[in-house]
């Protein structure tokens, strides 16, 4: 069979590498997955997952521990309990302005948070480093 009968017959060439030697092409597809989470940095995508969820544990926990009865000093205790009651006839409705408060400081206590980690441990250099470096080698 010539090469143009397998081209008209719609035959890939890697059918023909298949049946000629699989482990190649097994060590050739392998290889590339590898490629790929190295190029991506996938493991290090992975790592900071893992590491962002212990982080935010922690910093919930210091929002219970901390912020929270501070906030019930300043407040008044329960204050995601907190709410308006406005009427319409004899429709009520409750807006939870407490719990939109609580929210609020949980979210700024995480920002700063982080931003105090990233500026302590000068996270926000590392990519101004590498890139960098990328362009001197180039």
């Amino acid at each position: 069979m010539s090469d143009t009968n397998k081209e008209h017959h719609g035959l890939p060439s890697t059918v023909e590498v298949l049946l000629e030697d699989p482990d190649r092409l097994v060590r050739k597809q392998v290889g590339g997955f590898i490629d790929f989470i190295r190029e991506h940095a996938v493991v290090g995508v992975a790592i900071g997952f893992i590491v962002g969820l212990q982080a935010q544990t922690l910093i919930k926990q210091l929002v219970t521990s901390f912020v929270t009865p501070l906030l019930n000093l300043i407040v008044g205790s329960g204050l995601q309990e907190k709410q308006w009651k406005i009427a319409h006839g004899s429709h009520v409705q409750s807006l939870a302005w407490g719990a939109f408060v609580y929210s609020l400081v949980d979210f700024l206590v995480v920002l700063l948070f982080i931003y105090l980690i990233v500026k302590t441990f000068r996270l926000d250099k590392l990519d101004k480093v590498s890139v960098k470096s990328k362009k001197r080698k180039k």
